[in-house]
């Protein structure tokens, strides 16, 4: 929703609460989510949320009805890759999301849910955000640094 009485809020209860500021309370809550950083975010109906556990830790849910759509699949490399940051591009073509353990960012394509593309890093990202046109990704990483990298 573009409603901006419309909010939601994460944390280590296992639960996203959405709010709505006209109401008293959260109108609508999502059960599961391990959220450890910035990892809940709307566009359109979609809610992705990132958790910080080794499996199904990256997933999208319906906004109206707080039903899980889809789990998307994270394969593990070595070792399960915490979420501490997912994200939409601002033109909905794009789901980012990183963390700790794998160390490492992955790129899906949102209408298949596919990776294409991922960046291993020294230590684990905490943040990311992409530019307006959804060109660039800017990702904050455990090792004191910033990087920012191209989407195509």
């Amino acid at each position: 929703p573009t409603d901006e009485n419309v909010l939601l809020s994460a944390g280590w209860d296992n639960t996203i609460q959405m709010w709505d500021l006209r109401t008293e309370g959260s109108v609508r809550s999502i059960w599961g989510p391990h959220i450890c950083g910035d990892s809940v975010d709307i566009s359109g109906n979609d809610v992705v949320s990132g958790s910080w556990r080794p499996t199904e830790q990256l997933q999208l849910w319906d906004y109206r009805s707080g039903e899980l759509i889809a789990n998307v699949p994270w394969q593990d490399s070595v070792e399960p890759c915490l979420l501490y940051t997912a994200q939409f591009s601002p033109s909905g073509t794009y789901i980012a999301a990183g963390g700790t353990g794998a160390n490492e960012v992955r790129l899906f394509k949102r209408t298949t849910l596919e990776p294409i593309g991922a960046l291993k890093l020294h230590r684990g990202a905490y943040s990311l955000d992409f530019s307006a046109d959804s060109q660039m990704i800017a990702i904050a990483g455990g090792d004191s640094s910033a990087r920012v990298v191209a989407v195509a």
